[in-house]
């Protein structure tokens, strides 16, 4: 089967310049973690997750969070760069996917990568979707 027959023509992305304050928003009215990142042209640029906003907040956070015991040192971290631009922050390798390929490619991509998720392009580097595992695994039922 074709990645484009299972995959979510979900377009939620972000683009560079929205600020780290309008990217936690997008999180929450979305309920997704990452995002692809596109230009103008809607090309993907990058991906960006909620923890490269924590560790563009605190790097080395994750490695000391069990000693921490007090969130406000985050939030008062956290605005110090909501107005910070995510292209600072992004991923700009992505691994994504053509929507013409097959099924199989996707999950070999997936289990090779160790990615939840890929970004879908068409033939000319357009973003067009995500194929997430599920998507894969709900075809098998």
């Amino acid at each position: 089967m074709k990645v484009k027959e299972l995959m979510t023509r979900d377009l939620t992305a972000a683009e560079p310049t929205m600020t780290v304050r309008e990217l936690i928003e997008l999180f929450v009215r979305s309920g997704l973690s990452s995002v692809p990142v596109v230009n103008d042209e809607g090309r993907i640029v990058g991906i960006i997750s909620e923890r490269d906003i924590i560790e563009g907040a605190l790097p080395g956070y994750f490695e000391v969070l069990y000693g921490i015991t007090d969130m406000n040192h985050l939030s008062q971290k956290l605005r110090e760069i909501e107005n910070d631009h995510i292209e600072f922050y992004m991923t700009p390798d992505v691994v994504t996917i053509e929507e013409d390929e097959d099924d199989l490619v996707a999950a070999d991509l997936m289990i090779r990568k160790n990615v939840k998720s890929l970004p879908v392009v068409n033939r000319d580097g357009i973003f067009v979707g995500v194929l997430r595992r599920i998507d894969l695994l709900k075809d098998l039922l």
